[in-house]
């Protein structure tokens, strides 16, 4: 798993390259933790290259939405391939989190 960070405006912006399994699960949690500690108001998550998510992957995605909520951090995710948007939809977490298409609709997603 690679993750690159981009800050852009009050948006933490996750790249994720790879798989988010239980082996990389524990980094992609101290990034989002990092993330936590900035002003601010947008979390994006960017997964056009996450090639696959497992239970773990998605349970730390899940183990922070309160979080998010509670400092009204909007979690956006973006760029999902059929296969991971796939697995969102059979477990119903797409009507618990905001997935759209690009970057382009998590920033009108912003506004």
């Amino acid at each position: 798993m690679q993750i690159a960070i981009e800050e852009e405006g009050r948006a933490y912006i996750l790249h994720l390259v790879g798989e988010l399994d239980a082996s990389t699960c524990l980094e992609v949690d101290r990034e989002i933790e990092m993330a936590l500690c900035k002003p601010i108001e947008q979390l994006w998550v960017d997964c056009e290259g996450l090639k696959y998510i497992s239970s773990a992957g998605l349970g730390v995605l899940i183990s922070h939405l309160g979080t998010l909520e509670a400092r009204q951090i909007s979690l956006v995710l973006y760029g999902m391939s059929d296969h991971v948007k796939n697995v969102f939809e059979l477990l119903g977490l797409h009507m618990i989190m905001t997935i759209v298409p690009s970057k382009k609709d998590a920033v009108l997603q912003a506004r």
